[in-house]
């Protein structure tokens, strides 16, 4: 009890020093096709980082009768007559950040993460309300409650920009898959927007600057667009369809500052070298990657953890002290949806922290995962993970070894174990699917609470250490 004490104390202590490092409202999303990895699943993976204290509680939405959903911005969208399932993670309370829905996966397999980006045409503020527009959780929730495809979430995004616009966000872009396929979409202020399906035998990296650049209008299988794109640009002098020079979407409608600050584009191009160098890429290589502060290169300038690797100056890392969640997504069609959908994830910053699988098919989350306000709170998962990341940010080089000889044989555990499982909850899905929700959610929710349990527990021998 005595070491519990102590370690809350610490970590009151370092809370503002953690703030300090992290206070860049940024995120990273990587999707990667189905011929690039090794049974043919998508992937998506994503860090959701925001300024502040963002509390992330673990969302099981069931299927149910649609409404009309109400707008942050005011007026509202009317939702299709029957919705679908879908889970992930939601901030503890919409006064933080508006919206039911951060990000994760529906039961027809798409996947849905935001990126903030910054086009050319917003207020002073970029922040500022768009009366009636829909703010960045809201396309992601009204998409997955209804999208069957990555295409067809796509195509709802692009009609709810064009008829109502893009509110409070400078710009915003997704990376949106399903057991086929990914696309991305970059939405500008102004409502128009454009979008590019990734190939299947490659993998792609969003930093937060717009992603598309020139758009071939004859490849209606790989583009999609606004229907005003190149009207708008040329009314707005931005550009000139006479001048012979091609579309470039993140040029025309870009913030040109952001597509060459090195905050985006170091970022960009480490990562995508890294993907690149892969012949293969699974899960774990994501959660690697999710978890990076480019060590072993020009940009690890930690000094061999002298100093932490969030707080390197000049550098933005991939991981950081505000990453609020990470996930990685597997997308598998050949498998029913409860089982073929899975979501890795790990809350607060990852290199601290480890991922948990959470089937599609779970029908509710342990407590901890559902606790937790802007307050330190006993009893949440989200703090308990927040409360180690921050100690160990504080005292990087001294505790990351235990941390890590912690959290990689359990996190390599779970990856073996899971064909055999899978295996397992598959025969018993075709003679009783509602049995194996009932072994899914089991299953997850024991690991949710290892993980969580075992969280506490290195905050506690960690202090106990000092």
């Amino acid at each position: 009890m005595r070491s519990r004490i102590v370690a809350v104390a610490v970590i009151a202590l370092l809370i503002a020093l953690a703030l300090v490092q992290g206070t860049a409202t940024a995120c990273t999303t990587i999707i990667v096709g189905k011929d690039l990895t090794a049974d043919g699943s998508v992937l998506i993976s994503h860090n959701e980082e925001d300024s502040g204290t963002v509390v992330m509680h673990y969302v099981v939405a069931p299927a149910g009768p649609g409404s009309d959903y109400e707008l942050y911005s005011g007026g509202s969208v009317a939702e299709p007559a029957r919705t679908v399932a879908y889970m992930g993670t939601s901030v503890w309370d919409k006064g933080y950040i508006p919206g039911d829905f951060i990000g994760g996966v529906n039961s027809h397999q798409v996947a849905i993460y935001n990126n903030m980006t910054y086009s050319r045409e917003y207020p002073d503020d970029p922040w500022e309300v768009h009366p009636g527009g829909v703010i960045w959780t809201e396309f992601t929730l009204l998409a997955s409650l209804q999208a069957k495809t990555a295409r067809q979430a796509v195509k709802i995004m692009g009609n709810l920009s064009e008829t109502l616009g893009l509110s409070s966000d400078p710009g915003t872009s997704f990376g949106i898959a399903d057991a086929k396929e990914g696309w991305w979409i970059d939405i500008a202020r102004g409502g128009q927007w454009v979008a590019q399906r990734v190939p299947d035998d490659e993998a792609q990296v969003i930093a937060n600057c717009f992603r598309i650049g020139e758009v071939d209008f004859g490849d209606k299988h790989d583009f999609m667009w606004s229907s005003n794109i190149i009207g708008y640009a040329v009314e707005k002098g931005w550009y000139d369809p006479t001048s012979g020079e091609p579309f470039n979407f993140a040029e025309v409608y870009g913030s040109a500052e952001s597509l060459v600050d090195p905050y985006n584009t170091v970022r960009h191009e480490m990562v995508q070298q890294r993907l690149d160098s892969l012949d293969e890429i699974g899960a774990g290589d994501l959660m690697d990657i999710m978890s990076w502060h480019f060590e072993g290169t020009e940009y690890d300038l930690s000094n061999g953890y002298a100093s932490s690797p969030h707080s390197m100056p000049g550098v933005r890392s991939i991981c950081r002290t505000n990453t609020q969640v990470s996930e990685v997504t597997q997308l598998r069609g050949w498998l029913p949806a409860p089982i073929g959908a899975v979501v890795w994830t790990s809350m607060r910053t990852p290199c601290s922290g480890v991922y948990v699988p959470w089937y599609m098919g779970i029908t509710d989350v342990p407590e901890p995962y559902k606790t937790g306000t802007d307050e330190i709170s006993e009893g949440s998962a989200w703090w308990a993970f927040r409360d180690l990341d921050a100690y160990v940010n504080g005292h990087y080089k001294d505790t990351i070894p235990t941390v890590r000889g912690t959290w990689q044989p359990f996190q390599a555990q779970m990856l073996a174990d899971q064909a055999a499982f899978e295996r397992a909850v598959l025969r018993l899905y075709k003679k009783d699917s509602r049995a194996a929700k009932a072994m899914l959610t089991a299953y997850s929710g024991e690991l949710g609470m290892q993980a969580y349990e075992t969280a506490g527990s290195l905050l506690e021998q960690l202090t106990a250490e000092e």
